[in-house]
């Protein structure tokens, strides 16, 4: 029996006011504690620096050693300020790399073959945000096989959160479908691919091509640094994005809705 599930055969021990509530799921359990531990740890990991530069300067206070404070956040800081930066080359030289999003041609289609290995999770973007009628992508149930996403209406309030049952209301306003297909139709492809280049940067890659030609109508890149060797110790804030909301909100905005401002 699956955890946290009833046996629906076996009759109840106690009446049902008193009935004791069913004991959590022990992974589900932990898998919550590691989770709420990796987010305390991502918020107060520099506490981890604070404490040894606070250690260091009482050691060099005692060894009469003058300026200790400052020799301590030096001795620190310094090796965790050069490490890191160093690990961040790498990060700097995929976001060079990559550049701005680039849109080399732009066309009209009402649908796309979304090749992604999220398509049956967070394709529904496409439909919800993006302005298409419908997407193709591959089937989650048989290999080999192809499935089309099909919205109709108007799109209202986007409530389902990307739900991909056969026939989902949102905002009462649009409904959609989904159908088993013999073969992708669309001309156009959205291809996503996620790489890891470097050993502490990853990056996800959004094309769009012209099947019938192969050609490539627009590119765009997001690299992700995981702080480094420093993570232990720089925690969320050894982190960078690129491209980033915060600090480019038009580059990041080209990329998200890459398919949407090359092809409607």
């Amino acid at each position: 029996m699956a955890c946290g599930q009833k046996d629906k055969t076996q009759l109840p021990t106690a009446p049902p006011e008193k009935a004791q509530t069913p004991p959590a799921c022990p992974v589900l359990m932990q898998n919550r504690k590691m989770m709420f531990i990796g987010l305390i740890w991502a918020a107060l990991a520099p506490l981890i620096s604070v404490a040894l530069i606070i250690a260091l300067a009482w050691w060099l206070r005692r060894a009469r050693a003058p300026g200790a404070s400052l020799w301590a956040t030096a001795v620190v800081l310094l090796p965790v300020a050069a490490v890191w930066w160093w690990d961040r080359a790498e990060y700097i030289a995929v976001c060079t790399g990559e550049g701005k999003p680039v849109i080399f041609r732009k066309a009209m289609a009402e649908g796309v073959f979304l090749n992604s290995g999220t398509s049956n999770s967070f394709g529904m973007r496409y439909l919800q945000e993006e302005g298409f009628l419908w997407i193709e992508a591959p089937s989650i149930y048989r290999r080999e096989a192809w499935v089309r996403y099909e919205r109709s209406g108007a799109i209202g309030n986007t409530g389902n959160n990307g739900n991909t049952s056969n026939t989902a209301n949102t905002g009462n306003t649009a409904n959609f479908t989904t159908s088993e297909i013999p073969a992708i139709t669309a001309r156009y492809e959205v291809r996503e691919d996620s790489s890891q280049p470097f050993r502490h940067t990853s990056l996800s890659q959004t094309r769009i091509i012209d099947r019938t030609s192969g050609d490539v109508l627009a590119k765009a890149g997001s690299a992700h640094f995981n702080g480094g060797r420093m993570m232990w110790v720089l925690g969320a804030w050894g982190r960078r994005n690129c491209p980033s909301a915060m600090s480019s909100p038009e580059d990041f905005d080209d990329y998200y809705h890459l398919a949407k401002k090359t092809l409607r």
